[in-house]
């Protein structure tokens, strides 16, 4: 793949929506879209789809990233990319923490079905989730399969990344101005990381 201009294009104006909603948060602006979100997201809560919920929500966990960087290393031909997609991935854990800290949003009450600590602006699941497929996605495409498998592992790799953006609200664990903070943040920080992938493999002299 080759990177293009765009690319930066892209990742200001999504930082730009990112802090955006970051006012809106700020202002209390957001709470009425969150509630109404929620009430709508909260209609489909039964048993079984709170199972699934939770199974899907475990792509963007802690263990669900790092199982998945680990079975990477077998499906990266190139050592370098691994390397890359691991310390890509530790450096959106640490802007996520940070954010969350400064902001310092209270999760919500109202009814969560599983139990989460921390603060919950931006969400932390939604971030790595897209950030780890995000990277996948981008390593897919720089691959010599073909193009429909190509084009059929994104949208699946698209679909778990919005399924669990989904989960996190429908867990109540997060607010949609969290999980869409999220995902725009980290879409910007693939698109950036990606945008210097080979120059920061030229200085590492990685073949």
């Amino acid at each position: 793949m080759k990177r293009s201009i765009i690319q930066i294009i892209i990742a200001v104006l999504l930082i730009l929506a990112f802090l955006t909603i970051l006012y809106l948060v700020a202002t209390k602006k957001s709470d009425k879209m969150d509630n109404r979100i929620y009430q709508k997201v909260a209609t489909f809560i039964n048993p079984k789809n709170t199972r699934i919920m939770k199974i899907i929500t475990l792509f963007g966990s802690t263990i669900g990233v790092v199982f998945g960087v680990m079975v990477s290393y077998f499906l990266l031909n190139d050592l370098f990319d691994f390397y890359f997609l691991i310390e890509s991935m530790i450096g959106e854990v640490i802007m996520n923490n940070i954010i969350k800290i400064i902001v310092g949003r209270i999760r919500p009450s109202i009814n969560p079905l599983v139990v989460e600590k921390g603060h919950s602006f931006p969400s932390g699941h939604t971030m790595a989730a897209t950030a780890f497929f995000g990277f996948l996605i981008f390593f897919l495409w720089k691959s010599s399969l073909a193009t429909g498998l190509k084009i059929l592992l994104t949208v699946i790799g698209t679909m778990i990344i919005l399924l669990v953006l989904i989960s996190r609200v429908y867990l109540g664990v997060h607010y949609s101005s969290d999980v869409l903070a999220g995902l725009l943040l980290s879409i910007a920080y693939v698109l950036l990381m990606t945008y210097y992938y080979t120059d920061m493999k030229r200085i590492f002299r990685v073949v």
